[in-house]
């Protein structure tokens, strides 16, 4: 008989499996990537078949099937707005939420101020139930409605749903690198082979029981979740919660989302008394109200929300041969090409200056109708003048999609973004290339 491969060697960042060790991975081409791993090919020990139980699959006819809607029991809100916002009128019935963010960055807080609303089960994988009673007293909430399970087995949570009937409408499993599957039996917690494993178990759990389960996941110094990208495409919904740790506005954004919308966001305000969602009204997204030099503001559409945001810009002398390039809340490579057209366009040589470009707030933003603003910013601190509006004592909302060529594209809901700016008694500034930038300094 032929002698089964004990190892098997898996890709870090993609998760496909080859049969030795290479340099690059012939999928995602990425370099020292390939790790070394327990084969998951081999039979696991006390897995139970189906067909040994007695159980066989039908063919289900969709015709046939009473499909509930949006508004009967397959869904039901959360009671908090901005998660409700998000996930698209509330939680499906044997949903599974991967819900990532940065450490401190309060994922914690928010899946405990959720559970406060609903009640549920509470996998504790790095904490004690004393830790998170401490919490749940600071946070004011009804401990009656917490169930703490203390394990960091997922057979354990398995077990413990089969003896309580099933009784929980949602579950925390805090946190996924922290799980491991005695069926794999191999792998320390946190290997690929176990967050595989654990998430694929996590998942046959949700679905058979009708039970929601979100997973907390955590991010690399990239941003990204920690662990193989298959992760991601395993659970039905993927929950990034970002912010700047300093300060008091937290973000909640859908990456994906099988159930609703995936260009919607939550905003909350951390609080003494942890997170409170909070309204377009109170979003504030700006640091000064005066205008400044390198300084301007946008309003940009995160889902169907505007929001007022500041970019703030900073072009200095460099002397190095390769000038800086920073960007902080845009993308890196649309930043680039922004520097590019306004040297090109605005004759600024920013060929030997170093640029550095911030969003305040610490949001990270998506919608091209902020290019203008980056611009504005841009070659308001090279000219080290502010940018005004027509009346001059205040800064004009800066909307507009940049080409290469330097003109300024009209932006989706481009009536909503006036109407809101009205409301709220700025001025928005209409131009059809970035040099009508020069007559405003």
């Amino acid at each position: 008989m032929k002698k089964v491969s004990e190892s098997v060697f898996v890709c870090t960042n993609c998760g496909n499996e080859f049969s030795k060790w290479s340099g690059q991975c012939s999928a995602c081409k990425e370099w020292n990537c390939i790790k070394e791993v327990k084969s998951l090919g081999k039979s696991i020990k006390g897995r139970r078949s189906r067909k040994s139980l007695g159980e066989s699959k039908e063919i289900k006819k969709l015709s046939g099937m009473a499909i509930e809607s949006k508004d009967s029991t397959s869904v039901f809100t959360t009671n908090i707005g901005e998660f409700d916002r998000v996930l698209g009128k509330g939680i499906v019935r044997g949903q599974v939420v991967l819900f990532g963010g940065e450490p401190g960055i309060g994922k914690s807080t928010l899946l405990t101020q959720l559970l406060g609303k609903i009640g549920g089960l509470y996998v504790a994988g790095e904490e004690t139930a004393e830790q998170i009673g401490l919490r749940v007293q600071r946070l004011g909430l009804d401990k009656e409605k917490f169930d703490i399970l203390e394990t960091n087995s997922v057979d354990d949570v398995e077990e413990i749903l089969e003896r309580t009937n099933n009784v929980f409408k949602i579950a925390v499993v805090d946190s996924i690198q922290m799980m491991i599957s005695d069926m794999e039996g191999s792998g320390a917690p946190g290997s690929i082979s176990q967050i595989k494993q654990s998430t694929f178990r996590l998942v046959e759990i949700a679905k058979k029981t009708g039970m929601a389960i979100f997973i907390v996941g955590h991010v690399t110094k990239e941003g990204d979740i920690a662990g193989p990208k298959m992760l991601e495409h395993m659970v039905d919904t993927v929950l990034y919660f970002e912010g700047e740790r300093s300060g008091e506005l937290r973000i909640l954004r859908v990456d994906k989302n099988r159930f609703g919308p995936t260009d919607e966001v939550g905003v909350f305000r951390m609080e003494e008394k942890g997170l409170r969602e909070i309204s377009s009204e109170e979003v504030s997204l700006i640091d000064s109200k005066v205008p400044q030099i390198g300084s301007t503001i946008s309003m940009v559409m995160e889902g169907t929300r505007p929001l007022l945001v500041e970019i703030q810009a900073l072009v200095t002398e460099s002397f190095s041969q390769m000038p800086k390039r920073i960007f902080s809340g845009i993308d890196f490579n649309r930043g680039q090409l922004l520097v590019a057209v306004a040297q090109k366009i605005l004759g600024i040589p920013l060929y030997k200056e170093d640029v550095f470009v911030s969003v305040s707030g610490g949001i990270k933003i998506s919608d091209p109708g902020c290019d203008l603003a980056v611009v504005g910013a841009i070659y308001s601190s090279y000219k080290n003048k502010v940018i005004k509006s027509a009346k001059g004592n205040s800064s004009p909302v800066l909307i507009g999609e940049v080409s290469l060529l330097g003109q300024v594209r009209r932006v989706k809901m481009a009536e909503k973004r006036a109407k809101e700016i009205k409301s709220l008694g700025k001025e928005m500034l209409t131009i059809d290339s970035i040099k009508g930038l020069k007559e405003l300094i």
